[in-house]
């Protein structure tokens, strides 16, 4: 199959403009913007590949992705590139046959955020819509990603292919009355929505109410997180549903990237730094509002014990004109982290980072410290509750009890 050149769109859900042509040679992968696009003046990546007339080279085997961070930013994570992995077998291409640049043309028009790429894989053209039952869907789902079946099904890989993360999850379109769903990422009938569905399984039948709950304790210490509700199966079961950001009212797309793609980072490995996303957010948002809103990310990520707080998990948005603001905080729950640690470290500390770390991060970042006090109260406060959540949602005490304790050792932290 093997594509070697890609055109890259942007289309916003009411018009389509040509941004630039990506290419693939035997050395390296090759970007350039289009005039019309320089000339336009939008910064879609403005560290890594700013709005300028250049011939932008890359060579893969030397990068710690496979091909530049904005576009890294649309291929996805371990879910969702078994789900393109076994298309492409079924179809008789051998895995280390598969391009990046195969790879954007099987999204092609259902990446997610605003960007396109053309010409797509013919298998990526079915806009039809069907009723999906999430239930099966989970099921098939874990089959798959347990091994116990070879390929997905055509539905799954409709629309299974694209969310990043390795848990099994799809995209799909939900009712405004939230009791019907149905497949299709590209443009949905009137009375739907753009969601994702984060599929528990009988294994852990809790990860989606704790991740739910994660998301209730975020909103609650003032963080901006998406709309979530779940949905339960025949099983009992209960699969958290997430509505996508990148996606607005009327089918609207909304460019989208994380700081992974915008540094071009590698998010498989812990060097990222909270001081480093405070930078980010500043030269992106020029907006004291949206660093303190990262800052309060930090908190909570310490206080709530998300030590899943890689490169990719801290996303941003633009608006049509140019504007840059943090995306929703996504990707909300207990977690480890590689070997205990937090990905992203506080002023250099990933194992054990403690107030004084904390403080260091928004003295860096210019916040007053009586502010910055007053932000780590209120996320405290919020994150304090989690027991209690836990109990209201039926969580087991064997399941939430371990998290309690954590939890109550963090905030005991001075």
């Amino acid at each position: 199959m093997k594509y070697r050149e890609l055109d890259v769109l942007y289309d916003n859900g009411q018009s389509t403009a040509p941004v630039g042509r990506l290419a693939a040679t035997s050395t390296a992968t090759v970007f350039e913007y289009t005039d019309a696009w320089i000339a336009r003046g939008l910064e879609i990546s403005p560290f890594d590949l700013p709005n300028k007339k250049l011939s932008f080279h890359l060579d893969p085997r030397k990068s710690v992705t496979s091909t530049f961070g904005l576009f890294a930013d649309s291929l996805p994570d371990g879910w969702g590139m078994l789900i393109m992995d076994r298309f492409f077998k079924k179809t008789g291409i051998d895995k280390k046959d598969i391009t990046p640049l195969d790879r954007l043309a099987f999204l092609g028009s259902h990446a997610m955020g605003a960007l396109r790429y053309h010409p797509p894989l013919e298998a990526e053209q079915n806009h039809s819509f069907e009723a999906v039952h999430v239930g099966d869907m989970a099921r098939e789902a874990y089959d798959l990603y347990e091994g116990r079946i070879e390929s997905a099904g055509r539905l799954l890989t409709q629309v299974g292919g694209s969310p990043g993360g390795a848990r099994p999850k799809a995209l799909i379109g939900i009712s405004d009355q939230k009791d019907r769903f149905i497949s299709g990422t590209g443009y949905l009938p009137d009375g739907f929505s753009h969601w994702f569905v984060k599929f528990s399984d009988v294994a852990h039948p809790y990860d989606g109410v704790l991740e739910l709950i994660y998301n209730l304790v975020a909103k609650n210490a003032g963080m901006s997180v998406p709309e979530h509700f779940l949905i339960s199966d025949d099983n009992g079961v209960q699969h958290i549903a997430t509505r996508r950001f990148d996606r607005l009212s009327g089918n609207r797309r909304r460019h989208s990237a994380t700081a992974c793609g915008l540094l071009h980072a590698d998010y498989m490995a812990p060097t990222l730094d909270y001081e480093v996303l405070m930078k980010v957010a500043w030269k992106l948002t020029q907006s004291a509002a949206q660093v303190e809103e990262q800052f309060r990310r930090a908190a909570f990520n310490l206080f709530a014990h998300n030590r899943d707080d890689h490169a990719k998990n801290h996303g941003y948005v633009m608006s049509n004109d140019g504007r840059w603001e943090l995306s929703p905080a996504y990707d909300l729950t207990y977690s480890s982290g590689p070997h205990g640690e937090h990905w992203t470290s506080f002023s250099g500390e990933g194992k054990n980072p403690g107030m004084t770390q904390l403080l260091n991060v928004a003295k860096i970042a210019s916040i007053h410290e009586k502010s910055a006090h007053s932000i780590i109260d209120q996320v405290k406060s919020a994150v304090a509750t989690f027991k209690s959540l836990a109990h209201e949602y039926d969580v087991p005490v064997k399941t939430s009890n371990p998290i309690t304790r954590q939890i109550e050792i963090l905030l005991a932290m001075r």
